[in-house]
């Protein structure tokens, strides 16, 4: 997934339009609209701005930015791995496959 998927992708998921987190970043619409077709790049000031108004982390943007990560981070609680569990389903952790 790329930084302008990632990006389009959390702000669906909060029901934001592309004009509502421009007005929570201090930014034009376009410029959302250009983050988030992979035409431009957020520069450092606007990735922290955008990690607090996605409710996601800054180290996260980074990964996605960098390639190093299709952001497969998954906070589940244990109520819900149990769950899971009691319905047949396999619950690993990542990396221990």
């Amino acid at each position: 997934m790329t930084l302008g998927k990632y990006i389009a992708a959390q702000r669906k998921k909060l029901r934001m339009t592309q004009e509502q987190l421009a007005v929570k970043l201090k930014v034009s619409k376009s410029a959302v609209a250009k983050w988030e077709t992979d035409r431009g790049v957020p520069d450092r000031d606007n990735m922290s701005l955008i990690a607090g108004a996605l409710n996601t982390s800054l180290e996260s943007l980074y990964r996605i930015k960098d390639g190093e990560t299709e952001n497969n981070d998954v906070n589940i609680t244990e109520d819900v791995i149990r769950l899971l569990e009691m319905r047949g389903y396999k619950v690993i952790a990542p990396g221990k496959r």
